[in-house]
């Protein structure tokens, strides 16, 4: 068991006081029956509590559940770590333990569909671990600034690297940009993760102050997950800072990461390069990426029985993942599109992302998402959803210049039916927009049907 240096909201985490915790966490888990196959959950958001239980499952060898939602019964949880850091027996389940490999089991972000409950083996996270770092560049002597919660998939791969190199890890309960900005220079940090709507507004505010912009270049890596990186982003980040942005390419039934842009060698339009020891491979007639790696999940998880669910794997053992690219001689990843979120317009199958793009690029907008309304005569009909930019005061001006820009760079099939705008669009706790969520406040717009 690894124990790395922890500092919260910039307030450092005795290393003793960690040990104390997850000694006194290991005894009572164990006093409660939890040990391998019988899972323990931290219904809190607080980091250090969360990173002590992690640390008391593996010493039980027992699965720990993250990013489930609210704690609720459906959770196969054997014990439960409250806001107290106090252990409690959970309800009654009524199936029996996880499958004994199983050493975490994190939600899917649910974006498109129901969240799934994803199990992985300690194998699979090791693995994480040591790939993401090496791949990376990663030591001891990097600090990780982490402004997401620990129970999303992408955070705690985060949480995998420290593990495995020590590296001293900075978590943020919230994101704030003068305080990010505060704690990169005050702390030193060489890496930082986040998603696309935090980058939107560092490059926001990189715009008028040096202090930002000499902030975010004097870091090493800029690792960008959680959503897919806009072209347009990327380019007025690197417009605004002079540098580009780390992004890559997971899911959480992978492990989660698949492929990284690594430092100095980003190439945009990618995802970067395969993890050392991670294959992909495009197949079938919607060019449908498929992976393989030492970290595929096991299976997903029956929430109210704890069985093992079998995995969608192919016959030779690839995991589809319903996303469309490319995949070059040199073992570069492009994600094109996800075959569920596809437009079909006049027989044809579009990505969404092509229209998004170049609403993205419109002065005044935050971010911009397109559905499609479907059972059309010539396809679906297409509504774009715009957040406004903060100082986007004029919403008619706004929603004319989206019009026009998708006048000048679209053809008349593709162009937005009609452009709705919204103070806040849905996202999950990772960030990223819940397309799902949209359908349903949007629902007399996009039909019953949609």
């Amino acid at each position: 068991m690894t124990f790395f240096p922890l500092t919260v909201d910039g307030a450092d985490v005795p290393r003793a006081h960690l040990v104390e915790l997850t000694d006194r966490l290991t005894a009572e888990l164990a006093g409660h029956g939890v040990g391998a196959g019988r899972a323990v959950m931290p219904a809190t958001g607080d980091p250090v509590t969360t990173v002590a239980t992690m640390l008391a499952a593996d010493r039980l060898d027992a699965p720990v559940l993250l990013g489930g939602h609210a704690a609720t019964d459906a959770e196969p949880a054997w014990a439960v770590v409250d806001a107290t850091a106090r252990v409690r027996a959970a309800r009654d389940r009524p199936g029996g333990p996880l499958p004994e490999r199983t050493a975490a089991v994190l939600w899917t972000s649910g974006t498109s569909g129901r969240p799934k409950a994803v199990a992985l083996s300690r194998q699979a996270l090791a693995y994480q671990g040591d790939a993401t770092a090496a791949h990376l560049g990663i030591s001891a002597r990097d600090r990780l600034l982490l402004p997401l919660p620990l129970h999303h998939s992408y955070a705690y791969s985060v949480l995998q690297v420290c593990r495995s190199t020590g590296a001293h890890l900075y978590v943020e309960s919230g994101f704030q940009v003068r305080r990010i900005i505060r704690r990169i220079r005050d702390a030193r940090i060489t890496s930082m993760d986040g998603v696309p709507s935090m980058y939107r507004a560092l490059a926001a505010d990189a715009g008028s102050h040096p202090e930002t912009r000499a902030a975010l270049a004097g870091l090493r890596i800029r690792g960008c997950g959680g959503d897919v990186l806009a072209p347009g982003l990327h380019e007025r980040f690197v417009g605004r800072t002079g540098v580009g942005l780390h992004d890559g390419y997971g899911l959480t039934e992978a492990g989660p990461n698949v492929a990284i842009n690594v430092p100095g060698r980003i190439r945009p339009g990618s995802v970067g390069s395969l993890l050392d020891g991670t294959r992909a491979r495009v197949h079938g007639p919607d060019r449908e990426v498929q992976v393989n790696s030492p970290s595929l999940m096991t299976g997903y998880v029956d929430p109210a029985t704890g069985a093992l669910l079998p995995a969608p794997f192919t016959e030779d053992g690839w995991l589809p993942t319903g996303d469309t690219g490319a995949v070059s001689p040199d073992g570069h990843l492009t994600i094109t599109g996800r075959i569920k979120e596809v437009l079909i317009v006049h027989g044809e199958t579009v990505a969404p992302a092509i229209l998004e793009d170049v609403i993205r690029t419109v002065p005044g907008v935050a971010e911009a998402v397109v559905l499609g309304r479907p059972g059309r005569a010539r396809g679906d009909e297409i509504h774009a959803f715009v957040q406004p930019a903060d100082g986007a005061a004029d919403r008619a001006a706004l929603r004319a210049r989206v019009l026009a820009a998708c006048r000048g760079a679209l053809p008349p099939q593709l162009r937005p039916r009609a452009v709705h705008l919204a103070a806040e669009l849905p996202r999950t706790a990772s960030g990223k927009v819940e397309r799902r969520g949209l359908r349903a406040l949007y629902a007399d717009v996009l039909g019953a049907g949609s």
